[in-house]
């Protein structure tokens, strides 16, 4: 049993924007800045940011840019990641346009609006398809480097807190960032120069709950520009302020391998994990409830430990015959297309009706679709970071999240719900657990796991489940956080073994 792929891209692009530097200009004066990106010490990207004046009906405004290129290994092969984010803003910070777009496969995801009368107008458009969500929009609303606009205007003094609304990408919300100002210390830039800078700390809030993964710290100069960014997601991403050379500097050499950052490793093996039905864990989150983070649902039950952050969580197999079944009608989403699950693109229709021909039952159906999968994407590499079904259904390449997308869309084709499942799977070798995406199609008035993957219409016990969705909406990677809520942080042992 080979270990499934690394952490997904949608989980980066959210840290990437916490991170990403900015240096502000008048509204008459353009201003660039380029920061090398780290993770763990190791290169792994950069940050370019550009702010230029313009003028909309002889008004003066200035455009904010950030390019973003990170480059990552997995399991031997290479995936880059490249995000364009723009907005329009008055000299004053309020945003009137934002603009993102995210090339993560063949085809470009983007997601922009523009603010109306108080109002937000978000726009999720890719492989053909749109969908819309209007939100409140007031002057006082920020893009998501609101916090750094806000030092550069005015700089933070020792002592001083300072509350900021920003966007938040990837949840597509408003937020509230809460800074605050440490003490002057002496710190260690690229190429080992020092410098005084002032040590900000930075927490942000949705809904009066810190947002996880969102919590960094950043040294600013007495103008308020930040010359260094950390954030411990991910096991430890920096952000250096540097010059254009150095930023693009060696980004073709070894590249940092995610596989092997992400593992969770256990003390105890799981013998012939495949066909293991029953398994007991024990799990500690650092930091955090585990209950938060791990469903209770057919497969698996939790039950909160003795010390805090401690729990014990057992996962069974469960089919579509186990467990009382809920009569209650299903949302719509799970049987409608969309810009990721494109079930109603002609090629994923033909294939799904070649892969169900003859049958009826919804079970059997979804039973055959993911056998098809499993049998028809061949090249199975970890070259793209995250394509839609309707370019998996052409190029039949990919890893886990490719065959959870065609699988979703094909079951979507033919009538049975859907949705997709972001957890842990536990493999052999290397010994660990590392992050897997799967399908849970509904039937007999239950959700039942299935793995293209891996070949598995009886998911196995070794798959531990953090979030599902749909991936409808305008923001559809938000489910894909629950990685960065627990990556460098779990641990997971085997109990029992049954």
């Amino acid at each position: 049993m080979t270990l499934p792929r690394s952490v997904r891209r949608p989980a980066l692009v959210a840290i990437a924007f916490l991170l990403a530097g900015l240096s502000l200009a008048r509204a008459d004066e353009p201003r660039e800045s380029w920061d090398a990106v780290y993770i763990k010490g190791k290169r792994v990207g950069y940050f370019h940011t550009q702010v230029k004046p313009v003028q909309d009906k002889g008004r003066d405004l200035f455009r904010v840019q950030i390019d973003m290129s990170l480059s990552f290994a997995r399991n031997g092969d290479s995936v880059t990641i490249e995000t364009l984010y723009g907005t329009i803003e008055t000299p004053e910070g309020a945003v009137l346009r934002l603009d993102s777009r995210t090339l993560a496969s063949k085809q470009e995801m983007r997601i922009f609006g523009d603010v109306v009368n108080g109002e937000m107008t978000l726009t999720f458009e890719g492989s053909g398809q749109k969908q819309q969500k209007t939100i409140p929009w007031g002057t006082d609303v920020r893009g998501p480097y609101g916090a750094e606009m806000s030092m550069a205007r005015k700089p933070m003094q020792p002592g001083e807190s300072r509350e900021v609304k920003i966007f938040i990408p990837d949840h597509n919300r408003i937020g509230l960032a809460k800074l605050q100002a440490k003490q002057v210390e002496s710190v260690t830039l690229g190429g080992g120069v020092k410098r005084d800078l002032l040590r900000v700390e930075q927490n942000n809030y949705m809904d009066d709950q810190p947002v996880p993964g969102h919590a960094q710290t950043f040294w600013a100069d007495p103008t308020g520009q930040i010359l260094r960014n950390s954030n411990p997601s991910l096991g430890g991403m920096e952000t250096y302020r540097t010059t254009r050379e150095a930023a693009m500097r060696n980004l073709s050499g070894p590249k940092f391998d995610l596989s092997a950052a992400s593992l969770i490793r256990v003390r105890r093996q799981i013998p012939n994990p495949t066909n293991t039905r029953d398994v007991v864990y024990d799990l500690t989150l650092q930091g955090d409830d585990p209950a938060k983070v791990f469903p209770n649902d057919r497969r698996q039950t939790l039950t909160p430990g003795t010390t805090p952050g401690t729990a014990r969580l057992v996962v069974r197999t469960a089919g579509p015959e186990v467990g009382e079944s809920n009569p209650e009608p299903l949302e719509a989403k799970y049987l409608r297309a969309n810009a990721l699950i494109t079930s109603e693109d002609k090629r994923v229709i033909e294939l799904a009706s070649r892969a169900t021909a003859g049958l009826v039952d919804p079970w059997q159906k979804a039973s055959a679709i993911q056998h098809w999968v499993y049998t028809n994407v061949k090249n199975k590499n970890f070259e793209t970071a995250f394509a839609a079904a309707n370019e998996v259904a052409r190029d039949l390449e990919g890893d886990c999240s490719e065959h959870s997308v065609l699988t979703a869309a094909m079951c979507r084709a033919v009538g049975v719900p859907c949705r997709v499942v972001i957890g842990l799977l536990y493999g052999d070798r290397p010994t660990g657990f590392g992050f897997h995406m799967w399908n849970e199609v509904h039937v007999n008035g239950r959700w039942v796991a299935i793995d293209s993957a891996w070949d598995q219409s009886s998911v196995d016990a070794v798959h531990v489940k953090l979030s599902e969705s749909s991936l409808d909406g305008v923001s559809p990677y938000e489910t894909f956080l629950s990685i960065v809520r627990v990556f460098d942080k779990l641990a997971i042992e085997p109990v029992e073994i049954r």
